[in-house]
């Protein structure tokens, strides 16, 4: 909670809250719907693309639970940090028996392959925008890492309480491993790792890589088309988009609360610094994106948590 209002804070110092909120009053909401729209068909294909993991882990998951679980997922990040993979993963346990620690695998082996594309994205725009994207780093990282005096000694304790444990749990391995403990946990371990490798059981891997390169375009393309809705971002190009995107993705990926309240709106203003759109349209233009998406996600996240306790008490009244 502390770095996203440090962000915040930071993000909004000196900016005239009033002016944001006209402009954000002002926006055309055509191409806002647009925008989420688009990040709803994204949303989709994330829940198609995981039916793909847990048919290698022969589970039968219909695409509808899904996208509820992964719609509940998203809602359980506005509240709570990375809430939404265990919350993602309960829900599909409840809806067709998938166990947690599989489930929570295959949200790790997707969050795995989305870093890879991430990755491939922030390649291009340094190929095509690296200029700017030097001067962004330059312009925000502008100061020298102070030196830490504690942290040198910290690190020797910590390896030496880590050396101290390692030993004591080879000298007790023999009676730990009849423990019910042991066995619950690497029953767990063993349920992680086989979400985790069930990319490598794909029956379809060539829809799973389409999947997921079509995910993060309809969410480049979200961000795009909502561009249009302000004035004085609508003369953006595509590639200058591509920017704003892996710059405010980063802001996301922070464990910030709100899914990146504060941390998206420093990133995505600031990298619109870049293409000459002021600072109080910046932050207007990342509010109107990342509160719409809050709106959506929040309110068929609920939608989705009713659905699936309906279902699940109707499955229970059968029994």
């Amino acid at each position: 909670m502390l770095v996203g209002i440090m962000f915040t804070l930071y993000a909004f110092k000196g900016v005239d809250i009033n002016d944001v909120i006209t402009k954000i009053s002002d926006a055309n909401p055509w191409w806002l719907l647009l925008g989420m729209g688009i990040s709803l068909v994204s949303h989709w294909l994330r829940a198609y693309r995981a039916t793909l993991l847990y048919e290698a882990m022969h589970f039968e998951v219909s695409v509808k639970n899904s996208f509820l679980a992964v719609l509940i997922g998203y809602m359980m990040n506005y509240f709570i940090p990375r809430a939404g993979e265990v919350s993602r993963s309960a829900a599909i346990s409840k809806t067709d028996n998938v166990p947690l620690e599989k489930g929570l695998g295959s949200v790790v082996t997707e969050r795995i392959v989305d870093m890879v594309l991430l990755l491939i994205i922030l390649g291009i725009i340094f190929l095509f925008q690296f200029d700017l994207i030097y001067g962004f780093i330059q312009q925000t990282l502008n100061s020298k890492a102070s030196e830490q005096k504690s942290g040198f000694p910290l690190k020797w304790v910590l390896l030496g309480v880590f050396a101290i444990a390692s030993v004591i749990l080879f000298l007790l391995r023999k009676k730990l491993v009849q423990t019910k403990l042991f066995a619950r946990i690497f029953s767990v371990l063993q349920g992680f790792a086989d979400g985790l490798l069930s990319i490598r059981h794909l029956k379809k891997p060539y829809l799973f890589v389409g999947l997921s390169a079509l995910i993060w375009v309809g969410y480049i393309l979200m961000m795009y088309f909502c561009l249009f809705s302000m004035e004085p971002t609508s003369h953006l190009l595509f590639i200058d988009c591509l920017t704003v995107f892996a710059i405010g993705t980063i802001g996301i990926v922070l464990p910030a609360p709100g899914a990146g309240a504060g941390t998206f709106h420093f990133f995505v203003m600031q990298s619109l610094l870049l293409f000459g759109v002021s600072k109080e349209d910046g932050l207007a233009y990342a509010t109107l994106v990342h509160g719409a998406q809050m709106i959506l996600l929040i309110a068929l996240g609920i939608i989705a948590s009713g659905l699936i306790f309906t279902q699940q008490k109707k499955g229970n009244e059968q029994i």
